[in-house]
Parts: C-alpha cells; structure tokens; sequence
C-alpha cells in the first residue's frame, strides 16, 4: 500500500463534495502524490479504481446520484437525489407519464400502463365521470359530457331513457344504438309507417297512409312509370322522416352530378319540406353492386347543384345535409358510379333546430391518435350566440359549437370544408367568449377551407366552434383529428 497515501490528514480521505474534492486534489499535488482520474482503472487500493482513502478498499467511482450528468453511464439526468417522485428518477431516467412512478406537481397519478378504463387515464390525470372514458366497475357509461336527461346521467349511470341498452317503462324495446333502419327505432318496436324501413324486411317506409304514392301502405315500393325528372314526389316533415328505396338498374343513365353519376343509372325524388330547416338525406347500397353517388339539384334539370356526395365505395353509404324553405322542392339523384347499380335505400330527415346550437355543443371524444371523426352540418338554422375575436370576430353570424374531449396529448387538427365563407376558431377550458381563443382561421372566401391545429393535453376539453364570415351561413364538412 502507498504510505503517502496513508500519511493525508484523515479529513481528506472522506470528503465528497465537489469543493472539497479539489482540496484534497491540491494537497495531493503539493505533497508530489500520483493524480488518478476519477472512475479510471489505473489507482490503487480498490476495483474500482480512482482516488482512495487509508481505509483501503474503496473509491469515489462517478455514477448515478453524484449530482453529475454521465452519457456514457446512459444517464439521462442526475440531480444528486434519490427522491423517486421529481422530474430525474432514481435510477437517472426522466421521469414520464407511464412509468409508474407519481411526478409530484406534474401528474395525477401515474399507473404504468395505457388502459383507459381504470382510474388513470391518458395523461396521467385521474379519471372523472364526462372525461369520454368509461372506467371499468365505477361507471356504466361516459358520453364526454356533463348533461343529464340523455342516455348517460351526469354521474356516469346509465339515464333511464331511450338508448341507455336497458328497456325502461315505457319502452318496447332499447338496443342501445342510433340505428333507425333495425328492429328498434327510438325504442319503438319497428313497423311499417314508422317513417324508417327496416332493412331486410321492408323496401320504403314514408311514414303515412297513402297507398298510391311513392311507398304503399304495405310498404313497398310503387314502382313509378319514370324515374327520371319531374322525379318522384314526396312530402317530408320535421321529425323521423321518411324512408324511400329501389333499385337503380330499373332506371337510365340520363343525369350526372358535379361529384360523379357518369355511365350509371339513376333515380330522381322531388322532396318538399312542410317546414324550413335543414334536411339530411342518406343513399344506402344494400349489396356491393352498388357504388352510390348522391346529389341535390334545386331543379330537376339543369338546376344548380346544392350538395353532392360520393365518399364510399361498393356497397357504402352516402350522405348530404343542406338548408331547405318550407314548400320549396329539391331534386335528389339516387345514382352510381362508373357502371354500378343496384338496390338502394333512400332516407329523408327534417330538422328545425339544429345539434350544437349551444354550449357545450356537440361532443366529440376522441381517445386514439388519427382517429378522424366527421360531422356535416349546417348553420343557417342555428343562433348568433358567439363571437371569434381577431379575423374570427363576425359579431350576429350564426354559429356550431363542437366539443372535443382529448384521450391523447398532441395536436388537434380541425379541417372545415364549407359550401359559405366560413371561419373556425377554438377556445378553452370552456366555450364562453371569457374562455381563451386559441386558434382563428379565416383565410378563405366562399367555398374556401379553413384548418386550425393546436396542442391539447389528455383529459382536456377544447371547443371547436364553426361560424362564418359577416353574416354569412351554410352547409359544411368538418373533420377532427389528433396526431402525436
């Protein structure tokens, strides 16, 4: 052993701090000793190598929880402590959501996985009733909002009501779904003049007692002696609506949408709304001969095209939602694509309020990164109840409010394609005009896009309202995403 080593004043031989390191490193000098790096191999009196004291057996080796930061020791921080629940974790690691360990002030909890249904949910923030996530044995459901009266209570319990998947008193029946082209149509047992044809069972169902007109009281299709224009006439009236059908191939290839309906045959309906509102008009294949295409004219021939929709494939569905005037009729076009046809379903709903109107407006929980949900709307039916601030102050322009409940911590991206000069703006933590504006997009004229993206955190409600550019209103498409 090196008796010079031996010979340094015992408080040299236990200090650690870095001051003190230089102390002993001075005496050392002084006193001629030989200098070793810290953590080499070449010292004496222990493995490890380094500096070491008379005890023998023992040196100061750097690693985690020095208080220094070491890359090639695979640290990612040090901050000297071995305190588990701050930003550097004991073992020198960050410390992030999922780990399973609590970062005091940063997270709820933390319990080192990714199920949504227990009582930590994405973002390490604690699960409560409204956050879009059912939490499993706690609550019977969770519909991303706080209203009683629908299906899921403000607590989280199934409401009695239509669509809580409980037959209740007054109920024939409840499956639990929206589906109106089933056995249970807002928990009534289907029947023939409910206005909805069940699919499989019934070819149209127009929802009166008419025997003669496009849809028999036996609810089946009168086949009409033309199905081009004037196009079949109907009557549709706020509430359930009505359901016509047919089949394509039994017509011509004479018309042709802005969207597509080339080479293929069609069906055209002259619908009259009884009152003004807005109309949602649904074309369902019902085999994949079928590839539907779905327009509305304001005339039968040569009129200008108001919506028009080919977004599936053989055997989809397609969909147009436009604003309508009482007594006014519109020409819709049952067709195909390229070649196609077959039988088809075609629904007419009217509608003289409008979802969204009010805060919190319509819920949207989104729980998986790209998971794009689509809505179609319209506007012109709603109020002027908000207002944007910046390019997005339109003051008296009529609104929709959407509320997006965030499963992921990212980017929201909202992508607003309107047939009006729309503008599009999000607010939080709510959608009142005291809450923060966060995005406004209001680029484009009429017809024009606009798309905003902002950051949101998991467990976080933001507020997606679609309005318009000085007064004015429309129908739209709007998709919502969250990307990483």
């Amino acid at each position: 052993m090196n008796q010079r080593l031996l010979s340094a004043p015992p408080v040299q031989r236990f200090l650690r701090p870095p001051v003190q390191r230089a102390i002993v490193l001075a005496a050392a000098l002084s006193s001629m000793l030989p200098i070793y790096a810290c953590g080499d191999s070449t010292g004496t009196g222990g493995a490890g190598g380094g500096i070491v004291g008379s005890g023998g057996g023992g040196g100061v080796a750097l690693g985690c929880g020095d208080g220094f930061l070491d890359p090639d020791l695979g640290e990612e921080c040090d901050d000297g402590n071995f305190d588990d629940s701050d930003g550097c974790r004991n073992d020198c690691t960050l410390a992030k959501c999922g780990d399973g360990v609590l970062q005091e002030g940063a997270e709820e909890c933390d319990d080192g996985n990714v199920d949504d249904t227990d009582d930590c949910v994405s973002g390490c923030v604690l699960a409560t009733c409204g956050d879009g996530f059912i939490q499993a044995g706690v609550e019977d459901c969770d519909d991303g909002n706080e209203e009683d009266g629908d299906a899921c209570s403000s607590t989280c319990t199934a409401g009695a009501g239509c669509g809580n998947g409980r037959v209740d008193a007054g109920e024939d029946c409840d499956d639990g779904n929206t589906n109106s082209s089933d056995g249970c149509v807002d928990c009534v047992s289907a029947y023939c003049g409910d206005g909805h044809a069940e699919l499989g069972v019934e070819e149209c169902d127009d929802g009166n007692g008419v025997d003669d007109d496009s849809c028999n009281n036996a609810c089946l299709v009168n086949i009409p002696d033309d199905f081009g224009c004037p196009g079949t006439a109907a009557v549709v009236d706020p509430g359930p609506g009505i359901t016509l059908g047919g089949n394509t191939g039994d017509s011509a290839d004479t018309y042709v949408g802005s969207c597509g309906g080339d080479s293929a045959p069609e069906v055209v309906y002259a619908l009259t709304p009884s009152a003004s509102g807005v109309m949602t008009v649904e074309m369902l294949a019902i085999n994949d001969d079928l590839d539907p295409v779905l327009y509305v004219e304001t005339q039968c021939d040569g009129g200008d095209t108001i919506a028009c929709a080919d977004m599936t494939f053989a055997g989809g569905d397609e969909k147009a939602t436009f604003a309508v005037t009482a007594g006014t009729t519109y020409y819709v076009f049952a067709d195909g694509y390229i070649g196609t046809s077959g039988d088809y379903l075609l629904s007419a709903m009217l509608s003289t309020t409008v979802q969204g109107d009010n805060c919190p407006g319509i819920a949207v929980p989104i729980s998986a990164f790209n998971d794009t949900h689509s809505f179609s709307g319209d506007t012109s039916l709603a109020q002027a109840d908000r207002n944007g601030t910046g390019l997005c102050n339109s003051p008296s322009t009529k609104e929709i409010v959407y509320k997006i409940v965030a499963g992921q911590t990212g980017t929201l991206v909202a992508q607003l394609d309107p047939a009006y000069d729309a503008s599009l703006y999000v607010r939080t933590p709510t959608c009142t005009a005291t809450a923060d504006q966060i995005a406004c997009s209001e680029t484009g004229g009429v017809g024009q896009p606009e798309a905003a993206s902002v950051p949101v955190t998991a467990g976080s409600n933001y507020y997606v309202i679609v309005d318009g550019h000085s007064g004015s209103s429309g129908a739209y498409d709007v998709d919502f995403t969250i990307t990483p």
